[in-house]
């Protein structure tokens, strides 16, 4: 009897718990607004008939060079972004494809077949066959879903989908979902290890090749694994494998070219990396050690751009809790071309480095949020630009929907030089008598945005930047000025003097919110801007206005 009443308290738990989750109040998403940022179209994916389901856009991708994460193709592009069902709705994927010149829809597919028995698909790559037909890859757990603490963390195992779909219209062609009862399918462990990439697949004639990290919980056993899979996940071929040691830190795994893969291992205690280009074999082609003296206990690569390798480092050694940041950038060559430091001050979550090649420069994408009130932020996308050893703000837009929790999710560089920009968005709701992010209301922000609005490049060319000084862009004016605060100036008042060196006008600032000032009603003339921050700290610029 007891066990009875046990059994039945628990239904009418979990059922009270599906319902609450079933019946949380979500607004419908808008198009999110941001302040002092004029993109050339902004749209806001979500799936339209599931309007309470994550949109992640996240799939497990590193921005790496070599990575399918979109197919860009003439004027327009392919992407997909995760869905994270609720407890009743399982998982899935929504690909869309749009216009890159405007933005507008051509046709979207939510990806319905990849929840067979709970079982939640993680998208893997997309590729172009031989007749220009899409090929959508997924990866899916073993066991089905929910599972706690989730499928693809607590699961080792995990199969291989795949669906092929016609370019034009998104219709489905063909589809395989691995039965998960079907023991000739192989099995691919999933990479769980801290400090490793999830699995990379690249496609290699008619199969496809996975390169993945694993780490098994029961055993020291930790290796770098190539394999050969077939269209439905049968494994071709022996699998080949390099094993590493927690004493020499697996970082990350890339793909050079065709031919040529790295994959990277630290030795934490005497600072020192390895560079070791493989073959899709796993076989060495070439070894670099570079010694350091900076502390890379904890270097994550970021992201591989032009030749150039990016990693976070998270110097664990001088503060284990809150340890100071860098990107440093290596060239293939092992040469340490920077490493700037971070203030953490200014960001959440992590740091997005964006290497722009039309500049050749390093720039970071970040997020300032900073809480007014129960339920009321304040939000906005802050801009640096990387230097040797520091770094800069240059430009900063804040969000003007204080129910909306964002999140720099992706760049993309087009070939005509345009920024691709992706912002996860979170619905704020009201739930236990105080604002709350709902999980399971999320879309992403797309924005083609041009490298001028966002500062990568100077609206004015003919002034040059100086380090310790404000810079004004465009300089002569007649509108809204951009003002370059440099480090150590981020919040007190401007002044602003005219040619005979008087005060003609004060306003506070704070270069977190905005760096966009209006000076209305000025005269035509010279002028002077002080910025004096509340530490004392000022520095000054020069100003013309014209009619």
């Amino acid at each position: 009897m007891k066990n009875f009443i046990y059994i039945t308290c628990l239904i009418i738990f979990y059922s009270l718990q599906i319902f609450a989750q079933l019946n949380l109040p979500v607004e419908p998403f808008e198009q999110i607004k941001w302040k002092n940022l004029s993109p050339k179209w902004h749209i806001t994916e979500y799936d339209e008939s599931m309007l309470s389901d994550s949109c992640d856009g996240y799939n497990y991708f590193f921005n790496l060079d070599n990575d399918p994460k979109k197919l860009f193709i003439g004027n327009e592009y392919i992407t997909t972004y995760y869905l994270r069902g609720k407890r009743t709705t399982p998982s899935g994927h929504y690909l869309v494809k749009r216009n890159l010149d405007t933005g507008v829809k051509i046709w979207s597919v939510r990806e319905d077949h990849t929840m067979t028995g709970l079982r939640t698909n993680i998208t893997r790559a997309l590729f172009l066959d031989e007749n220009t037909n899409i090929i959508h890859v997924g990866l899916v757990p073993l066991h089905t879903y929910p599972k706690d603490p989730s499928g693809f963390l607590s699961d080792l195992e995990t199969q291989f989908s795949k669906k092929v779909l016609d370019l034009n219209s998104g219709l489905t062609i063909s589809s395989y979902f691995p039965d998960n009862a079907d023991s000739s399918v192989v099995i691919l462990p999933q990479a769980v290890f801290k400090y490793g990439p999830y699995n990379h697949l690249y496609k290699e004639g008619n199969n496809y090749r996975c390169i993945y990290p694993v780490k098994y919980n029961d055993k020291l056993d930790f290796k770098l694994v190539s394999q050969l899979v077939d269209e439905e996940g049968r494994r071709v071929g022996a699998t080949d494998s390099i094993p590493f040691y927690e004493g020499e830190r697996f970082v990350n795994f890339t793909r050079i070219n065709e031919d040529t893969f790295l994959y990277i291992e630290s030795k934490k205690l005497t600072d020192s990396l390895i560079f070791n280009f493989v073959d899709k074999n796993l076989k060495t082609l070439k070894k670099i050690r570079i010694q350091e003296t900076i502390p890379i206990n904890d270097m994550l690569l970021t992201a591989y751009q032009h030749e150039k390798l990016i990693f976070t480092s998270f110097d664990t050694k001088t503060d284990p809790f809150e340890p100071p940041v860098s990107q440093v950038v290596y060239d293939l060559k092992g040469n340490r071309l920077m490493n700037a430091k971070i203030d953490l001050e200014y960001h959440q979550i992590y740091p997005i480095p964006f290497f722009y090649k039309r500049t050749n420069e390093l720039f970071e994408f970040t997020l300032y949020a900073k809480k007014i009130s129960t339920g009321n932020w304040d939000f906005s996308m802050n801009i640096y630009k990387l230097l040797q050893d520091s770094m800069i703000l240059i430009s900063s837009f804040k969000a003007e929907d204080p129910d909306r929790f964002v999140y720099v999710n992706g760049i993309d560089e087009l070939p005509s030089g345009d920024i691709l920009l992706e912002i996860q968005e979170n619905n704020m709701i009201w739930k236990e008598n105080k604002y709350q992010q709902d999980g399971n209301a999320r879309a992403m922000s797309t924005m083609r945005v041009s490298p001028e609005a966002l500062g990568l490049i100077p609206v004015s060319t003919n002034t040059e930047f100086i380090a310790d000084q404000l810079n004004l862009y465009p300089n002569p004016s007649s509108g809204p000025v951009r003002i370059v605060f440099p480090n150590g100036i981020n919040e007190g008042k401007l002044e602003i003097f005219n040619s005979s060196g008087a005060l003609v006008m004060s306003r506070d600032f704070d270069k977190h919110l905005s760096n966009f000032f209006e000076f209305e009603g000025l005269p035509s003339g010279m002028y002077l801007i002080k910025a004096i921050d509340k530490t004392g700290k000022s520095a000054v610029g020069k100003l013309v206005v014209t009619e």
